[in-house]
């Protein structure tokens, strides 16, 4: 008798606060432990209580799904390195640098609907080829920017193209990231176009795009904007395709122009025309069991050079073992073949008229976490040797 007391007392408490489960209050009548008059009357407190949290959520479901919706098409990423960094020159100087750098990046990215993206992403640095701030200044605070901001706009009419606006990564295919033509963290700002197909077996991606360098009225003293004429700018267009080629070898091929207007003012080059370079890149990848690799190789031709020196290529090849990776390569960039401001800023700390070689080997501590080093040996055309070594650790979310 004192169970069934027990019992009954638990039951029309939690009849009160919430919805009595219809189920046990099934069992409990089939067992006996309620008589008919009790289960009634729990079961309609049961139903009332139902009934009242179903008007409560319908109430709310419009507020709810919004929130949810919101929050599904907003995405945040981003990552963090620090990295201790040596920097020695046999020039007749003798220059040894030795500096501690931190990179901070978020991105946040959101889809306004089907078709319209818009995204920008947060940087420390700053830099057009750099985004590391070296920690000096007696604790003072360092500066962040925006080094992305676009909106993506893929029309509806036209299925497989892409249209970006604004500032964003690079749109044009790379066969690496080592910066033979452009640093990794080199974004460029104005309109690209990308639009993809298949063609067969292969997929094939074609891009073009107006970017702009400089506005004409920083660059033209004493004289108006006569509009895009006077812009320092660049035109590019590219087309890469890629293929499986067996169930274990994918390969990719691809090529690229680059045509500055009013070049004058971009890099280090001798004539006064519009500078052209043309570039072709590829990159294979063997899906072995035992050891994942890949090679890959570029080669760029600045055809405007007057005075020679107007070629640069690149070729390598990377592994991953468990949680190591491996990267290879050697570089040989002529005086006059690229544009000065926007290749790799670490190989020969930027310089061109130079070659050498690179290595980075990386380690997965973790998941999202990474331990890294770099190393670079280079020689300036003029002799003069540059090596470079940099330590890393990285975290990514």
């Amino acid at each position: 008798m004192l169970k069934k007391s027990v019992l009954l007392a638990v039951l029309f408490s939690s009849s009160i606060a919430s919805a009595t489960d219809q189920e046990l209050l099934d069992t409990l009548f089939q067992n006996g432990v309620l008589n008919k008059i009790q289960y009634n009357s729990l079961s309609k407190k049961t139903a009332e209580k139902e009934a009242e949290q179903a008007a409560k959520a319908e109430t709310m479901s419009p507020a709810i799904t919004k929130a949810l919706d919101w929050a599904t098409r907003i995405k945040l990423s981003g990552d963090f390195r620090f990295r201790h960094e040596n920097i020695d020159k046999d020039d007749p100087d003798g220059v040894h640098e030795s500096r501690q750098r931190i990179r901070a990046r978020l991105k946040v990215a959101t889809k306004i609907n089907d078709n319209v993206d818009v995204g920008f992403r947060l940087v420390t640095g700053g830099g057009k080829t750099s985004t590391n701030q070296s920690l000096e200044g007696s604790f003072t605070g360092k500066k962040v920017f925006f080094d992305r901001a676009y909106l993506s706009w893929n029309p509806s009419f036209a299925n497989g193209l892409t249209t970006t606006f604004g500032k964003f990564k690079q749109p044009w295919y790379n066969a690496s990231s080592h910066g033979l033509l452009w640093d990794s963290d080199v974004n460029p700002e104005g309109v690209a176009l990308i639009y993809k197909t298949t063609v067969g077996s292969v997929d094939l991606i074609a891009t073009g795009g107006y970017f702009i360098l400089e506005d004409g009225d920083s660059v033209k003293e004493d004289a108006e904007n006569d509009g895009f004429s006077d812009d320092l700018n660049m035109y590019h267009a590219g087309i890469s395709g890629s293929m499986q080629i067996t169930d274990s070898i994918k390969g990719r091929l691809g090529s690229n122009a680059y045509i500055y207007n009013n070049e004058s003012e971009v890099g280090e080059f001798k004539d006064d025309d519009a500078i052209e370079i043309y570039e072709v890149a590829s990159r294979f990848d063997f899906d072995t069991a035992l050891l994942p690799l890949y090679v890959y190789a570029q080669y760029a031709k600045n055809v405007s050079a007057k005075d020679g020196e107007d070629s640069a290529w690149l070729a390598g090849f990377g592994a991953k073992l468990g949680a190591f990776k491996m990267d290879y390569n050697y570089r040989d960039t002529q005086e006059f073949a690229v544009a000065n401001t926007f290749n790799d800023s670490d190989f020969a700390t930027g310089n061109i008229a130079a070659r050498g070689h690179k290595v980075k080997l990386a380690y997965a501590i973790s998941k999202n976490f990474a331990a890294a080093m770099a190393y670079y040996a280079a020689e300036e055309y003029s002799g003069t040797n540059i090596d470079t070594l940099q330590l890393d650790l990285k975290a990514k979310f």
